[in-house]
């Protein structure tokens, strides 16, 4: 496993920690890496609640690494996005509660890997989440839509996924993509209380019912996981994600063409 990621067990609770500074950026082997570090906290038998948290002081997750996505060509994009799909799906099928705490940024990947969580919990001081795909010039999969359109309100969907709105703690709040907001402080007191609430509640009855609550859902991150890439790899190239990572990058708009 990547020396980023580490798992611990402790009592009912199994973490998964990602550090790697400064802004926990995802490659392919992180994706898939974070993958295995949840599906063995899903599978350790003392468990009951799953907790992903960063190792990082307010930052949780700043999305791909775009330097490596730019340096690399047309096959190794598709495989960056085939990797997201495979942890979209791999995180949404875990069977126990999943608990995401936000002590930062959560923006495009790391929005992507937050929105997997059962629950979310955000530093309302330093937070921010943003699918910013489309302002990168690569469309939102219908997979990737269904997760968020989950939990996200409505009338704030089209801004989150059309538009890349970047959220405040309290938009994120209102949106339903956060649910709760402490001071970095409080953060970790408000994610025990959750722990708690999960915790006392039959293992095999929270399993099913999360099944049941995911099932329609379920079967669209399935399909992201089968193909994600290759289904927008017209997206991936310099005139779409191309241009879009390098304005990122130099700090301006992009101009795209088509």
């Amino acid at each position: 496993m990547h020396d980023a990621i580490a798992v611990t067990h402790e009592g009912t609770v199994s973490t998964v920690t990602f550090s790697s500074p400064p802004f926990n950026l995802l490659d392919v082997p992180i994706m898939d890496d974070l993958v295995a570090a949840h599906r063995e906290a899903d599978a350790h038998p003392q468990t009951r609640v799953i907790v992903t948290r960063s190792g990082l002081e307010g930052m949780f997750c700043n999305g791909l690494n775009p330097l490596m996505v730019l340096e690399s060509d047309l096959a190794g994009r598709v495989s960056f996005f085939d990797a997201v799909g495979r942890m979209v799906h791999g995180l949404y099928s875990l069977r126990k509660p999943h608990i995401a705490v936000l002590n930062g940024p959560a923006m495009a990947g790391g929005a992507v890997l937050a929105i997997t969580a059962d629950f979310r919990y955000m530093d309302r001081e330093r937070g921010a989440f943003c699918f910013a795909e489309s302002k990168v010039g690569v469309p939102v999969p219908e997979g990737l839509v269904a997760v968020i359109a989950a939990v996200c309100s409505p009338a704030m969907l089209r801004e989150v996924v059309l538009l890349g709105k970047n959220l405040t703690p309290d938009l994120a709040l209102a949106a339903g993509l956060v649910d709760g907001l402490a001071a970095a402080a409080d953060l970790d007191e408000l994610v025990k209380t959750q722990i708690a609430r999960l915790a006392r509640l039959s293992p095999g009855v929270l399993a099913a019912t999360k099944t049941a609550l995911r099932a329609r859902v379920l079967t669209k991150t399935e399909e992201l996981a089968q193909h994600s890439g290759a289904d927008f790899a017209q997206f991936l190239g310099d005139s779409y994600l191309g241009e879009g990572l390098k304005a990122y990058l130099d700090g301006r708009q992009p101009l795209y063409t088509k």
